[in-house]
């Protein structure tokens, strides 16, 4: 059984061999002199076995009745393993030193872990659980656990319900997120369209509304184009969402300056190394210079990140310059950057004809571009219709 195992084990056995004489009579004498024998074997002339301690120190007698020789194979048990000890004082403190490590180590939070969050990233739940007061090296027996959990929710707008598990060292959060309802977007079911920007109309397409300008008439930024309030037959207001679209033709002017003196940056870096252990870093650097790169490496064992390892702090510092680029390298990058200004500001637009200057001036490359673009100016404006007793005209305002 399980129980005499661990008996036995405590109090130390060992295997042993006896080989010649008559094997019958030395097991029988060994039962006679009260001498405990388990696992016996025996291949040939020789037997095999195993006994206690206590047992074996009155082995010889039996061996010598029966003409055996007795052999220890094997000693095994917590006497031998402290005998091993008791000779090398420096292990044994070592192995008691690290079995107090363990043991109080086994009291803190060694891992901690999310699970049941969808919409918030496993760092943000962590983050607000740590500002509330459970962090990786916390003392289990200090977490308050309800008081943990209410604080972090009032953090998280998007959680719902939160629960900690503690298992051994690990911290099991679980979260539930806040199931949102999509936004329906507020309309009033009327509206205007109006010029986005001066232009002159060259196409009116009309849907739904009535028209409010005509066909080659030039028209100013937010100026009503197409009504969404049209008459009826009865001579009475209908409101309804206008819809159509307005080609105007229009002018886009895209202007842009370089200097030939450009600021460079010359970078400098700097590394770092510190200890990670259970929650606290070890050699912590001291606040650098300039943008920080941290780098964490953790010991993993079967997947799980323990709170052990090595962090690099990378420092890079920038150092601005002043230089003076040539005549041609300030062309091509004004040329450049105008290119990239004027594609952004005509990217909606028909370019009809163009004219693009450079020049030279105070020293900088200038260029002016002036385009004639066909575009659609129309864009849609909500009406705001007041309420009024019945029996009148409806009447809007924008």
């Amino acid at each position: 059984m399980i129980t005499k195992e661990i008996i036995n084990y405590i109090f130390g056995y060992v295997e042993f061999s006896a080989e010649n004489g008559f094997s019958e009579r030395f097991i029988n004498s060994c039962t006679v002199n009260n001498i405990p024998l388990w696992d016996t074997v025996k291949k040939d002339n020789v037997l095999c076995a195993k006994t206690t301690l206590r047992g074996y120190r009155k082995i010889r007698t039996p061996a010598k009745k029966s003409s055996m020789r007795v052999h220890i194979t094997k000693k095994s048990g917590l006497p031998f393993i402290l005998n091993r000890f008791i000779r090398r004082p420096v292990l044994l403190v070592g192995v008691v030193v690290v079995f107090i490590i363990l043991s109080f180590l086994s009291g803190h939070i060694w891992i901690v872990e999310v699970s049941g969050n969808e919409h918030l990233t496993d760092s943000e739940v962590i983050e607000a659980f740590e500002e509330s007061g459970l962090r990786i090296g916390k003392r289990i027996s200090s977490l308050q656990l309800p008081q943990i959990e209410s604080s972090a929710m009032q953090k998280l707008d998007d959680v719902s319900w939160a629960a900690i598990t503690v298992r051994g060292c690990t911290a099991q959060i679980n979260v539930r997120d806040i199931k949102k309802t999509p936004e329906i977007e507020k309309h009033s079911g009327t509206s205007n369209i109006v010029a986005s920007k001066d232009g002159q109309i060259e196409i009116l397409e009309v849907y739904r509304g009535s028209a409010a300008v005509e066909v080659g008439q030039p028209v100013l930024k937010d100026e009503l184009l197409i009504s969404g309030i049209t008459e009826s037959r009865l001579q009475t207001n209908l409101f309804t969402d206008a819809h159509g679209y307005a080609v105007a033709k229009t002018n886009i002017k895209v202007s842009n300056v370089t200097s030939p003196k450009i600021t460079v940056c010359t970078p400098s870096e700097k590394k770092i190394w510190s200890i990670y252990f259970l929650g606290f870093e070890i050699f912590p650097p001291k606040e650098g210079r300039g943008e920080c790169y941290l780098h964490r490496s953790r010991l993993v064992i079967n997947g799980k990140k323990l709170p052990f390892g090595i962090n690099y702090r990378l420092y890079t510092d920038y150092e601005e310059k002043e230089i003076t680029i040539s005549q041609a390298q300030a062309e091509l990058m004004a040329m450049t950057e105008y290119a990239l200004k004027s594609n952004y500001e005509t990217q909606h637009a028909q370019i009809i004809s163009q004219d693009v200057v450079m020049s030279e001036k105070n020293g900088c490359i200038e260029i002016n571009g002036n385009y004639f673009c066909y575009e659609n100016i129309g864009t849609s404006v909500d009406l705001d219709i007041e309420e009024i007793p019945d029996g009148t005209t409806p009447q809007s305002t924008e």
